[in-house]
């Protein structure tokens, strides 16, 4: 890892924690990742990206290493906080940005509470949810529970691989300590995502927008629900990947990334 900085910013909700890239005065670039990971996703990226921005890769407020929300989480106070540390962070306004799946969400309610906040905005796996997978995430994703036995760490294990059965051990163990450090209230997240109104405020955004998936995406699917929801939005389905497509396909994406932002 090379060219890689971390750092705190001190909001109102507490610290969050960020990595960084790039120099001063290049374009700037906000990468927000996905549920429960942190920013560490983005550190491949980072590196075939910094030439060209000056990226930002804040961790979302109670994964990583960011303090928590005070009140129970939601899109809108997830966006709070995270404009208050780009702000912090000295970026200005419009700026590209980037998420994938749940940081997908967040990009969405960020553009929605300021609009011309994002210049460009590009989104991987958007979570256009139906019915039925709103109420899968509000009802299927608990709280990890405590056992004296510690089965909750194989039960945990044994989810993030199947997530990706091929996936190098050293990103499914990377995941399963940031699930852990999530701790109790890592759901909400994924409350928040299920209650968010992802599709209407879609449909306002006004900027330039990528959708974007791989095959095996878990939410490759709801490229087609958005597209219809933003029909000026540019649709590219990604030849490889799935839900670690940052991590496992990072070329692809990074390309996509400098097409569609430019040079400037």
């Amino acid at each position: 890892m090379t060219g890689i900085h971390k750092g705190y910013l001190d909001t109102s909700i507490g610290l969050i924690h960020f990595r960084s890239a790039g120099e001063a005065g290049r374009p700037e670039l906000l990468l927000l990742h996905q549920t429960a990971s942190s920013s560490a996703m983005y550190e491949a990226m980072m590196e075939r990206l910094a030439g060209r921005f000056r990226i930002l890769a804040p961790d979302t407020p109670g994964f990583g290493q960011s303090d928590s929300l005070k009140a129970p989480a939601s899109l809108a106070a997830y966006s709070t906080a995270l404009a208050e540390a780009v702000r912090k962070f000295g970026f200005g306004s419009p700026s590209f940005v980037f998420g994938h799946h749940t940081g997908a969400s967040i990009a969405v309610q960020m553009e929605s509470d300021a609009p011309g906040f994002c210049r460009k905005l590009a989104l991987s796996g958007p979570p256009y949810l139906n019915a039925a997978q709103r109420r899968a995430l509000r009802e299927g994703v608990v709280p990890i529970r405590l056992s004296p036995d510690g089965a909750h760490l194989q039960t945990l294990w044994q989810r993030l691989r199947a997530k990706d059965p091929s996936a190098p051990l050293a990103l499914t163990h990377r995941e399963f300590l940031l699930n852990l450090a999530a701790g109790e209230r890592y759901h909400e997240a994924y409350q928040a995502v299920a209650d968010h109104d992802f599709e209407g405020q879609l449909a306002r955004i006004a900027c330039p927008t990528l959708l974007m998936a791989g095959p095996h995406d878990t939410l490759l699917d709801s490229l087609d629900g958005a597209s219809r929801a933003l029909p000026s939005a540019e649709v590219v389905r990604l030849p490889r990947g799935n839900t670690y497509v940052c991590d496992l396909e990072t070329d692809l994406v990074a390309e996509q990334l400098v097409r569609f932002f430019g040079p400037g």
